[in-house]
């Protein structure tokens, strides 16, 4: 039986009493294991590489001291050999062959394996393919493969300044997928199905043409659990966005935000829900304030730079009353951050949480609360900010979810 993986051989006796913490490079090889011959029942593994197309022989029986699987649904296992003092690291692209392959050798190192099912062929030499194709750069329209598509194994996608104008739908077979340039094309929605990806974590897309849809159904993919818990970058900047979607709150893994050299006027409170996000940018737009609920986040950078042109005054609104029990409801499953979605509740329940208004202490208010724009210092939330106003006094879009929020908060 054979394996095709990435490997790394670690030799233990010279990491032994150095404080040496780099590797080895890891190798894109041929592992196999079977028996030297007819007469020979004695099970090796054989390590093939490019540049040794006949391999190096470990022997199996009495010579492996563990096997570590910890991590082998990922794909990942370290076989340590005694005789030489080695750790071989495999990465697998394929975790069922990984984990096939160790079954074999652990019915080997049991003698519960028949050597007669391995053929003398096994330890012959094989032919070392290539490793497969991760990254792709497409730099012309000439280059494009239109009829070929892309590698399935492609992990990063590069596709700038084609002056596409549709998605391509090939993309959506790339399951490995993490890395998806769309810069600079002329691109004005995403198909929904871009949302379930399960890899992917950066999406760029600046200076494409989003703005040109306000439908808010273009930006149904942002709905999707399997990009809401991988995305962590997302650039759309320079795309003549009039308005950004509430779903963008969703993202709970996301890290950076750029929204910069846009038409935005409002930013959604919903951006207080990116519990991960370490830098925002939403310089050279048209807001007049930032929302109160992005002072919940702790920000590496804030970029504001160019905003704020028409200063609002002070002003306080209040939506006085009751808490319905509806609003009650809501306000627990967001403050408990609850997952919900269309499949569990009525899709009128879904807007309506969608909707929450998030108070500076963190929890949540629908219909019930109080409205107040005030100026503010992000500095005790921002370590960076990159801002025209003087001393950096922001305007924020503050909604408090009782009187007592409201109170403490303004006396600061």
């Amino acid at each position: 039986m054979k394996l095709t993986c990435n490997l790394e051989i670690v030799n233990r006796q010279l990491l032994a009493g150095r404080n040496i913490t780099s590797r080895g490079k890891s190798q894109h090889c041929v592992l196999s294991i079977g028996k030297q011959s007819v007469k020979d029942n004695e099970l090796y593994l054989l390590l093939q590489t490019r540049n040794n197309s006949s391999g190096t022989k470990y022997k199996v029986k009495n010579n492996i001291e563990n096997v570590f699987t910890k991590f082998v649904s990922d794909g990942k296992s370290t076989i340590r050999l005694k005789e030489p003092a080695i750790d071989l690291t495999i990465k697998c692209n394929n975790p069922i062959e990984l984990k096939s392959f160790l079954h074999i050798l652990k019915l080997g190192l049991e003698d519960k394996l028949h050597t007669s099912i391995l053929s003398v062929s096994n330890l012959n030499p094989k032919k070392i393919n290539p490793p497969p194709k991760k990254k792709v750069t497409i730099k012309s329209k000439a280059d494009y493969p239109v009829l070929k598509g892309f590698p399935r194994t492609t992990e990063e996608l590069y596709l700038c300044g084609l002056d596409r104008k549709s998605f391509d739908r090939q993309i959506l077979r790339l399951q490995s997928l993490r890395v998806l340039d769309l810069s600079n094309n002329s691109l004005s929605s995403l198909p929904k199905e871009i949302g379930t990806l399960p890899h992917l974590k950066s999406l760029h897309l600046g200076q494409n043409e989003f703005g040109a849809v306000q439908n808010s159904n273009a930006w149904s993919w942002l709905n999707h659990i399997n990009i809401q818990n991988s995305l962590q970058l997302l650039d759309l900047s320079e795309n003549h966005l009039k308005y950004l979607p509430k779903q963008i709150g969703k993202l709970s893994k996301l890290v950076t935000l750029l929204l910069n050299k846009n038409e935005l006027k409002i930013l959604p409170a919903s951006i207080g829900r990116l519990s991960s996000l370490t830098y925002l940018n939403v310089g050279h737009n048209l807001l007049t304030s930032i929302p109160g609920s992005i002072m919940n986040l702790r920000l590496e950078s804030l970029n504001v730079f160019c905003n704020f042109q028409n200063n609002p005054d002070e002003f306080s609104l209040s939506f006085n009353g009751i808490p319905t029990l509806k609003e009650f409801g809501a306000r627990s499953v967001v403050n408990n951050r609850f997952n919900y979605n269309a499949a569990t509740i009525p899709f009128t329940l879904v807007q309506y949480l969608d909707d929450a208004k998030l108070c500076p202490c963190g929890n949540s208010c629908f219909d019930v609360y109080i409205h107040k724009i005030v100026r503010r210092n992000p500095q005790p939330f921002a370590k960076q900010i990159v801002s025209s106003m003087v001393e950096y006094y922001v305007p924020f879009s503050c909604t408090f979810c009782c009187t007592k929020c409201a109170n403490e908060w303004y006396k600061c």
